[in-house]
Protein backbone atom coordinates (compact mmCIF):
# COMPACT_ATOMS: atom_id res chain seq x y z
CA UNK A 1 0.00 0.00 0.00
CA UNK A 2 2.88 2.52 1.41
CA UNK A 3 4.89 2.06 -1.52
CA UNK A 4 2.48 1.55 -4.69
CA UNK A 5 2.21 4.96 -5.40
CA UNK A 6 5.42 5.72 -6.39
CA UNK A 7 5.58 2.84 -8.91
CA UNK A 8 6.28 4.88 -12.76
CA UNK A 9 4.46 8.14 -12.13
CA UNK A 10 3.68 8.97 -8.46
CA UNK A 11 -0.20 10.04 -7.85
CA UNK A 12 -2.54 11.15 -5.03
CA UNK A 13 -0.99 12.48 -1.22
CA UNK A 14 -0.28 9.68 1.24
CA UNK A 15 1.28 9.69 4.19
CA UNK A 16 4.60 8.87 3.09
CA UNK A 17 4.98 11.66 1.45
CA UNK A 18 5.74 10.93 -2.26
CA UNK A 19 7.61 13.42 -4.93
CA UNK A 20 4.71 15.81 -6.42
CA UNK A 21 6.33 16.02 -9.54
CA UNK A 22 7.19 13.17 -12.33
CA UNK A 23 10.16 11.10 -11.16
CA UNK A 24 12.34 10.72 -13.99
CA UNK A 25 13.68 7.13 -13.48
CA UNK A 26 11.54 4.10 -12.61
CA UNK A 27 11.57 1.50 -10.51
CA UNK A 28 9.40 -1.87 -11.12
CA UNK A 29 6.82 -2.50 -8.49
CA UNK A 30 8.66 -5.41 -7.53
CA UNK A 31 11.66 -3.52 -6.71
CA UNK A 32 10.03 -0.83 -5.05
CA UNK A 33 8.34 -3.52 -2.76
CA UNK A 34 11.38 -5.15 -1.99
CA UNK A 35 13.18 -2.00 -1.14
CA UNK A 36 10.15 -0.64 0.95
CA UNK A 37 10.03 -3.29 3.82
CA UNK A 38 10.18 -3.06 7.06
CA UNK A 39 12.47 -4.32 9.68
CA UNK A 40 11.62 -3.37 13.13
CA UNK A 41 14.62 -5.26 14.59
CA UNK A 42 16.82 -3.21 12.78
CA UNK A 43 15.01 0.29 14.08
CA UNK A 44 15.45 -1.41 17.58
CA UNK A 45 18.95 -1.75 17.27
CA UNK A 46 19.88 1.44 15.40
CA UNK A 47 18.04 3.20 18.01
CA UNK A 48 19.38 1.18 20.80
CA UNK A 49 23.13 1.36 19.22
CA UNK A 50 23.01 5.09 19.02
CA UNK A 51 21.66 5.69 22.51
CA UNK A 52 24.89 3.41 23.79
CA UNK A 53 27.13 5.20 22.03
CA UNK A 54 26.16 8.26 23.72
CA UNK A 55 26.77 6.84 27.29
CA UNK A 56 29.80 5.06 25.96
CA UNK A 57 31.00 8.90 24.54
CA UNK A 58 30.02 10.09 28.28
CA UNK A 59 31.36 6.94 30.43
CA UNK A 60 34.67 7.65 28.60
CA UNK A 61 35.55 11.01 28.87
CA UNK A 62 34.44 10.91 32.79
CA UNK A 63 37.12 8.49 33.29
CA UNK A 64 39.96 9.69 31.21
CA UNK A 65 38.93 13.33 31.73
CA UNK A 66 40.50 16.22 29.34
CA UNK A 67 39.18 19.37 27.39
CA UNK A 68 40.12 17.58 24.27
CA UNK A 69 38.56 14.25 24.97
CA UNK A 70 35.91 16.46 26.02
CA UNK A 71 35.87 18.00 22.35
CA UNK A 72 35.53 14.89 20.88
CA UNK A 73 32.90 13.88 23.13
CA UNK A 74 30.91 17.04 21.57
CA UNK A 75 31.35 16.15 18.18
CA UNK A 76 30.54 12.31 19.39
CA UNK A 77 27.13 12.78 21.09
CA UNK A 78 26.18 15.95 18.64
CA UNK A 79 26.37 13.98 15.75
CA UNK A 80 24.46 10.47 17.70
CA UNK A 81 21.90 13.22 18.21
CA UNK A 82 21.71 13.59 14.64
CA UNK A 83 21.51 9.99 14.18
CA UNK A 84 18.49 9.66 16.87
CA UNK A 85 17.19 12.60 14.62
CA UNK A 86 17.71 10.91 11.54
CA UNK A 87 15.75 7.59 12.86
CA UNK A 88 12.77 9.94 13.94
CA UNK A 89 12.52 11.26 10.33
CA UNK A 90 12.12 7.93 9.22
CA UNK A 91 9.34 7.65 11.86
CA UNK A 92 7.86 10.79 10.38
CA UNK A 93 7.83 8.26 6.81
CA UNK A 94 6.23 5.83 8.65
CA UNK A 95 9.71 3.46 7.92
CA UNK A 96 10.74 2.41 11.85
CA UNK A 97 7.55 0.20 12.77
CA UNK A 98 4.70 -1.21 10.68
CA UNK A 99 2.23 -0.70 13.43
CA UNK A 100 1.69 3.12 13.22
CA UNK A 101 0.72 4.00 17.40
CA UNK A 102 4.41 1.87 18.31
CA UNK A 103 5.61 3.70 15.35
CA UNK A 104 4.51 7.82 15.92
CA UNK A 105 5.17 7.10 19.88
CA UNK A 106 8.78 5.82 19.46
CA UNK A 107 9.12 9.00 16.83
CA UNK A 108 8.36 11.58 19.69
CA UNK A 109 10.52 9.98 22.36
CA UNK A 110 13.21 10.19 19.68
CA UNK A 111 11.86 14.20 19.27
CA UNK A 112 11.33 15.79 22.34
CA UNK A 113 14.75 15.05 23.79
CA UNK A 114 15.96 17.36 20.57
CA UNK A 115 13.39 20.22 21.42
CA UNK A 116 10.91 18.86 18.26
CA UNK A 117 8.14 17.52 17.85
CA UNK A 118 7.52 14.17 15.63
CA UNK A 119 4.10 15.42 15.14
CA UNK A 120 4.50 18.89 13.84
CA UNK A 121 7.96 17.99 11.68
CA UNK A 122 5.82 15.52 9.89
CA UNK A 123 3.33 18.10 8.88
CA UNK A 124 6.34 20.44 7.66
CA UNK A 125 8.14 17.42 6.63
CA UNK A 126 5.87 16.03 4.32
CA UNK A 127 4.43 19.57 2.90
CA UNK A 128 8.66 19.46 2.31
CA UNK A 129 8.54 16.67 -0.12
CA UNK A 130 5.06 17.38 -1.43
CA UNK A 131 6.22 21.05 -2.66
CA UNK A 132 9.93 20.79 -2.87
CA UNK A 133 11.59 24.21 -3.28
CA UNK A 134 8.56 25.99 -4.02
CA UNK A 135 6.29 28.91 -2.22
CA UNK A 136 4.41 25.88 -0.97
CA UNK A 137 7.43 23.99 0.72
CA UNK A 138 7.81 25.51 4.21
CA UNK A 139 11.43 24.97 4.57
CA UNK A 140 11.95 26.98 1.54
CA UNK A 141 9.56 30.03 2.49
CA UNK A 142 11.66 29.68 6.00
CA UNK A 143 14.92 30.67 4.31
CA UNK A 144 14.07 32.92 1.82
CA UNK A 145 15.00 36.29 2.61
CA UNK A 146 18.04 34.97 4.98
CA UNK A 147 21.22 35.90 3.80
CA UNK A 148 22.50 32.75 5.45
CA UNK A 149 20.97 30.73 2.80
CA UNK A 150 21.94 32.31 -0.51
CA UNK A 151 24.51 30.49 -2.30
CA UNK A 152 27.21 30.93 -3.27
CA UNK A 153 28.65 33.25 -0.84
CA UNK A 154 32.21 34.18 -0.16
CA UNK A 155 34.41 31.72 1.62
CA UNK A 156 35.08 33.76 4.72
CA UNK A 157 31.04 34.00 5.41
CA UNK A 158 30.77 30.69 4.80
CA UNK A 159 33.54 30.29 7.31
CA UNK A 160 32.04 32.98 10.14
CA UNK A 161 28.55 31.21 9.68
CA UNK A 162 29.60 27.62 10.78
CA UNK A 163 32.07 29.03 13.19
CA UNK A 164 29.03 30.84 14.99
CA UNK A 165 27.54 27.44 14.90
CA UNK A 166 29.78 25.11 16.23
CA UNK A 167 30.69 27.71 18.69
CA UNK A 168 27.26 28.41 19.88
CA UNK A 169 26.46 31.59 18.81
CA UNK A 170 23.77 30.62 16.60
CA UNK A 171 22.01 28.34 18.81
CA UNK A 172 18.65 30.49 18.46
CA UNK A 173 18.55 29.00 15.38
CA UNK A 174 17.74 25.46 16.50
CA UNK A 175 15.30 27.14 19.08
CA UNK A 176 13.42 29.25 16.34
CA UNK A 177 13.22 26.44 13.74
CA UNK A 178 11.26 24.50 16.97
CA UNK A 179 8.96 27.11 17.57
CA UNK A 180 8.02 27.58 13.91
CA UNK A 181 7.01 23.70 13.44
CA UNK A 182 4.94 24.28 17.01
CA UNK A 183 3.40 27.39 15.84
CA UNK A 184 2.67 25.91 12.55
CA UNK A 185 1.20 22.88 13.94
CA UNK A 186 -2.55 22.67 16.02
CA UNK A 187 -2.06 19.71 18.74
CA UNK A 188 -4.39 18.42 21.37
CA UNK A 189 -4.46 18.95 24.96
CA UNK A 190 -3.44 15.39 25.81
CA UNK A 191 -0.54 15.46 23.34
CA UNK A 192 0.75 18.81 25.24
CA UNK A 193 0.16 17.36 28.74
CA UNK A 194 2.49 14.20 27.40
CA UNK A 195 5.20 16.25 25.62
CA UNK A 196 5.62 18.85 28.69
CA UNK A 197 5.00 16.24 31.35
CA UNK A 198 8.08 13.81 29.71
CA UNK A 199 9.95 17.61 30.04
CA UNK A 200 8.89 18.28 34.03
CA UNK A 201 9.52 14.21 34.58
CA UNK A 202 13.00 14.33 32.95
CA UNK A 203 14.25 17.58 34.77
CA UNK A 204 12.71 16.34 38.20
CA UNK A 205 15.13 13.05 37.25
CA UNK A 206 18.09 14.89 36.13
CA UNK A 207 17.80 17.57 39.23
CA UNK A 208 17.29 14.42 41.90
CA UNK A 209 19.97 12.20 40.89
CA UNK A 210 22.41 15.04 41.13
CA UNK A 211 23.40 15.11 37.26
CA UNK A 212 22.04 18.46 36.18
CA UNK A 213 25.89 19.30 35.24
CA UNK A 214 26.63 16.00 33.66
CA UNK A 215 23.14 16.60 31.47
CA UNK A 216 24.57 20.32 30.39
CA UNK A 217 28.08 18.92 29.57
CA UNK A 218 27.08 15.87 27.42
CA UNK A 219 23.77 16.89 26.06
CA UNK A 220 22.51 21.17 25.85
CA UNK A 221 26.34 21.55 24.64
CA UNK A 222 26.45 18.94 22.10
CA UNK A 223 23.37 19.87 21.29
CA UNK A 224 23.47 23.99 20.36
CA UNK A 225 26.92 23.47 19.08
CA UNK A 226 28.03 20.42 16.75
CA UNK A 227 24.63 19.47 16.28
CA UNK A 228 23.14 23.40 14.74
CA UNK A 229 26.87 23.22 12.88
CA UNK A 230 25.87 19.75 11.17
CA UNK A 231 22.27 19.99 10.46
CA UNK A 232 23.48 23.15 8.27
CA UNK A 233 25.86 21.29 6.38
CA UNK A 234 23.46 18.66 5.62
CA UNK A 235 20.58 21.20 4.77
CA UNK A 236 23.51 23.10 2.15
CA UNK A 237 24.36 19.44 0.59
CA UNK A 238 20.56 18.45 0.49
CA UNK A 239 19.15 21.91 -1.31
CA UNK A 240 21.38 24.37 -1.81
CA UNK A 241 24.62 25.29 -4.18
CA UNK A 242 22.96 22.64 -6.97
CA UNK A 243 25.58 22.76 -10.01
CA UNK A 244 25.14 23.22 -13.33
CA UNK A 245 25.33 19.76 -14.41
CA UNK A 246 21.83 18.58 -12.82
CA UNK A 247 20.12 21.81 -14.93
CA UNK A 248 21.62 20.75 -18.06
CA UNK A 249 20.68 17.36 -17.63
CA UNK A 250 17.09 18.58 -19.11
CA UNK A 251 15.09 17.53 -16.42
CA UNK A 252 15.23 20.22 -13.49
CA UNK A 253 13.90 17.34 -11.10
CA UNK A 254 17.36 16.25 -10.46
CA UNK A 255 18.20 20.47 -10.07
CA UNK A 256 16.00 20.05 -6.68
CA UNK A 257 18.93 18.05 -4.72
CA UNK A 258 22.01 16.15 -4.38
CA UNK A 259 23.24 13.12 -3.14
CA UNK A 260 27.07 13.53 -1.69
CA UNK A 261 29.52 10.09 -1.13
CA UNK A 262 30.07 10.70 2.21
CA UNK A 263 33.57 9.42 3.65
CA UNK A 264 33.55 7.14 6.61
CA UNK A 265 34.33 9.71 8.87
CA UNK A 266 32.06 12.08 7.57
CA UNK A 267 29.58 9.27 8.37
CA UNK A 268 30.90 9.02 11.97
CA UNK A 269 30.51 12.82 12.69
CA UNK A 270 28.65 14.79 10.13
CA UNK A 271 26.07 12.45 8.57
CA UNK A 272 25.03 9.02 9.63
CA UNK A 273 22.05 6.50 8.80
CA UNK A 274 22.40 6.98 4.75
CA UNK A 275 21.31 10.40 4.90
CA UNK A 276 23.63 11.65 2.41
CA UNK A 277 21.11 9.50 -0.24
CA UNK A 278 19.23 12.20 -0.56
CA UNK A 279 17.95 12.40 -3.95
CA UNK A 280 17.29 8.97 -3.74
CA UNK A 281 15.44 9.83 -0.53
CA UNK A 282 12.79 12.35 -2.25
CA UNK A 283 12.30 10.35 -5.50
CA UNK A 284 11.23 7.12 -3.20
CA UNK A 285 11.00 8.17 0.84
CA UNK A 286 8.90 4.65 1.17
CA UNK A 287 12.71 3.20 1.19
CA UNK A 288 14.04 3.21 4.95
CA UNK A 289 17.29 4.13 5.59
CA UNK A 290 19.02 0.77 6.01
CA UNK A 291 17.95 0.32 2.10
CA UNK A 292 19.08 3.67 0.60
CA UNK A 293 22.59 2.22 -0.54
CA UNK A 294 21.16 -0.62 -2.07
CA UNK A 295 18.52 1.61 -4.09
CA UNK A 296 21.72 4.23 -4.87
CA UNK A 297 23.23 1.25 -6.20
CA UNK A 298 20.40 0.08 -8.29
CA UNK A 299 19.40 3.86 -9.54
CA UNK A 300 22.67 3.76 -11.17
CA UNK A 301 21.80 0.84 -13.27
CA UNK A 302 18.75 2.94 -14.68
CA UNK A 303 19.16 5.26 -17.87
CA UNK A 304 19.44 8.81 -16.86
CA UNK A 305 20.61 8.66 -13.44
CA UNK A 306 24.18 8.69 -13.34
CA UNK A 307 23.68 11.64 -16.05
CA UNK A 308 20.93 13.76 -14.47
CA UNK A 309 22.21 13.47 -10.84
CA UNK A 310 24.15 15.67 -8.50
CA UNK A 311 26.28 13.68 -7.18
CA UNK A 312 29.04 15.51 -4.99
CA UNK A 313 32.28 13.37 -3.83
CA UNK A 314 32.37 14.47 0.17
CA UNK A 315 30.62 16.85 2.16
CA UNK A 316 34.20 19.08 2.07
CA UNK A 317 33.30 19.37 -2.11
CA UNK A 318 29.59 20.70 -1.50
CA UNK A 319 31.34 23.31 0.65
CA UNK A 320 33.61 24.15 -1.78
CA UNK A 321 30.28 24.24 -4.32
CA UNK A 322 29.16 26.60 -1.86
CA UNK A 323 31.59 28.58 -2.33
CA UNK A 324 31.57 30.96 -5.45
CA UNK A 325 34.66 30.56 -7.97
CA UNK A 326 35.63 34.36 -7.34
CA UNK A 327 35.74 33.63 -4.01
CA UNK A 328 38.10 30.60 -3.82
CA UNK A 329 40.69 32.40 -6.05
CA UNK A 330 40.76 35.69 -3.45
CA UNK A 331 41.11 32.61 -0.53
CA UNK A 332 44.02 31.62 -2.24
CA UNK A 333 45.49 34.61 -3.21
CA UNK A 334 45.37 36.02 0.69
CA UNK A 335 46.47 32.32 1.94
CA UNK A 336 49.50 33.14 -0.45
CA UNK A 337 50.28 36.86 0.40
CA UNK A 338 49.85 35.74 4.28
CA UNK A 339 52.38 33.07 3.67
CA UNK A 340 54.90 34.80 1.46
CA UNK A 341 54.74 37.88 4.55
CA UNK A 342 55.28 35.41 7.21
CA UNK A 343 58.38 33.90 5.23
CA UNK A 344 59.81 37.03 5.37
CA UNK A 345 58.67 38.48 8.02
CA UNK A 346 59.72 35.70 10.67
CA UNK A 347 63.54 36.08 10.82
CA UNK A 348 63.42 39.96 11.41
CA UNK A 349 60.18 40.54 13.46
CA UNK A 350 57.48 39.22 15.26
CA UNK A 351 53.89 39.46 13.01
CA UNK A 352 51.27 41.00 14.70
CA UNK A 353 47.80 38.66 15.39
CA UNK A 354 46.50 40.28 12.11
CA UNK A 355 49.43 39.50 10.24
CA UNK A 356 49.06 35.41 10.86
CA UNK A 357 44.59 35.19 10.80
CA UNK A 358 43.34 32.34 9.10
CA UNK A 359 42.23 34.54 5.83
CA UNK A 360 38.97 33.07 6.03
CA UNK A 361 38.34 35.01 9.12
CA UNK A 362 39.08 38.33 7.68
Amino acid sequence: MDHESQVQAPSGINLIGDFAGGIPVKLSKEELADLSRINPFLSWLHIAGELSAIVAAIYLCERFWSPLLYLLAIAIIGARQHALLILMHDGVHYRLFRNRRLNDCVSELLAWPHLVAARSYRKNHIAHHRHLNSERDPDWKRRQGDPAWVFPKPADDLARLLFRDVSGLNALVLIRLAASLVGADTVSAMFLVARYGFYAVSLTLIVYMGALKGFALYWVIPLFTWLVMIMRVRSIAEHSAIGSAAIESGDAVYAQTRTTRAAWLERIFLAPKNVNYHLEHHFFPSVPFYRLPKLHALLLTKPGFSEGAHQTDSYWDVLRESVGSDSRETYARRWARTAVRARIALPSKRLSARELEWPLFR
